[in-house]
């Protein structure tokens, strides 16, 4: 049993992981027949049949997990409505002989399990919400049911039938307390089912699948052993072959993938990247009304075709040995992230520079960090990929008038910056 919860466990982990990754962007290439949309047309019912063991865990059960002898098996039969790609409803409908024991008694029935179930498909949660590969399906489920079922007591010695202390009766369920081998009347009792499925497409018509529930009672007397720490349990898993009911040249909506944009319960869902961008147009056109000139925010353009090739640039300037960017900066910058975004073959050269009172290594050195500390607004705040940047420090090289010559406090200004070049595809 530790196995089954375990995997449990693990899969609800995985489960919740994925729902927090519903914000990346979907770049899946798929054809319009693999697409879910609330405006199409797919097929939503399917009817399954499996075959697998019972093995009840109870107050007279021996095993751990597996019975060391008396394997039962059943079938089952379940109906199943697709909600929406990422839920459905399902009926199911199993059945099967058990036996578990001690070595002083033993408990032998029939069960009969009618249940039903919301099914998650755990994929459905997963950053390109759809079946892995086109091919698999990972559900769970949880549900509510009733266990149908006849049990007797017997001693594993003799094969006897259980009697009450006065002798009077029989300790059964579902049968004659006077007469422990005639039936009459099943005995019910509430289960709650908790359910691990993969499922494996075929084709536009069938399935195939694996299915491992764990069925929980509710009162504690499938055994007819009303006393014990732990309520009854049987653990149901199963083979299954499911026929999808439909027109053949429609999909079942369980093997769609939901586009970008919805949540797993079928709600719009905000776009991060274009909440970002319109904020960012926003803060331009508020910057733009306001803006102000000043000394240190000269643009030198008027030699960037000669020296860069392009003209579409922003120079950001710093002072005396800082590569700290103030939000002066950041506004510049985001006109710059603006167009990259909207015009996703464009690259961006940064070029850094440094005044040449210090030595040209640590000249270099400055103009380096500058150069980065660009970078990293574009790529971290900004989240443009990092790959469309090239870094070039300059250090005092290719200043604006050659060292000799720099007398002004306004040229060492201008030679402490970073040029940002937008180069067109």
């Amino acid at each position: 049993m530790r196995l089954f919860s375990t995997i449990l466990i693990l899969a609800i982990v995985g489960c919740l992981h994925s729902a927090m990754a519903q914000s990346s962007t979907d770049h899946r290439q798929l054809e319009e027949h693999q697409r879910y949309s609330r405006d199409k047309i797919f097929n939503t019912w399917s009817i399954a049949v499996g075959y697998g063991p019972l093995v009840m865990h109870n107050d007279l059960t021996s095993y751990a997990v597996f019975p060391d002898k008396h394997w039962n098996f059943g079938p089952t039969v379940r109906l199943a409505k697709q909600i929406h790609p990422a839920w459905a409803l399902d009926f199911q409908i199993l059945t099967s002989d058990f036996r578990s024991g001690n070595e002083i008694y033993y408990s032998v029935g029939n069960i009969i399990d009618y249940s039903v179930n919301a099914i998650t498909y755990i994929n459905q949660w997963f950053t390109y919400p759809g079946p892995m590969r086109d091919k698999w399906n990972l559900y769970l489920k949880i549900g509510v049911g009733v266990a149908s079922f006849r049990t007797r007591v017997h001693y594993t010695e003799t094969d006897e039938v259980v009697q009450n202390r006065e002798g009077t009766e029989y300790i059964v369920l579902g049968y004659d307390p006077l007469d422990p081998y005639q039936k009459i009347a099943r005995a019910n009792e509430i289960a709650t089912p908790l359910t691990l499925g993969l499922e494996y497409r075929i084709n536009r018509s069938f399935d195939i699948g694996f299915e491992t529930t764990m069925r929980w009672s509710i009162e504690d007397k499938l055994d007819n052993i009303l006393v014990g720490a732990n309520n009854d349990k049987y653990w149901y898993p199963s083979l299954q072959l499911t026929y999808k009911i439909g027109k053949k040249d429609k999909r079942h909506s369980r093997w769609t993938h939901r586009g970008y944009g919805f949540n797993v319960f079928d709600k719009p869902k905000k776009d991060p990247l274009a909440e970002e961008v319109a904020a960012l147009e926003e803060q331009l056109r508020q910057y733009e009304s306001k803006k102000v000139v000043k000394i240190d925010s000269i643009k030198i353009k008027h030699h960037s075709m000669r020296i860069y090739g392009s003209n579409n640039m922003v120079s950001i300037y710093f002072d005396s040995y800082e590569s700290k960017l103030d939000t002066k900066d950041h506004v510049d910058l985001a006109t710059i992230g603006l167009y990259m975004v909207k015009n996703p073959r464009s690259t961006v050269g940064i070029y850094g520079y440094n005044d040449s009172r210090e030595n040209p290594e640590e000249n270099m050195e400055i103009s380096k960090k500058r150069c980065e500390e660009v970078l990293s607004y574009f790529v971290d705040d900004l989240g443009i990929d990092k790959n469309r940047f090239t870094l070039l420090p300059k250090g005092e090289n290719d200043l604006l008038l050659p060292k000799n010559k720099q007398k002004s406090s306004a040229i060492e200004v201008i030679n402490r910056r970073a040029d940002i070049v937008i180069f067109k595809p």
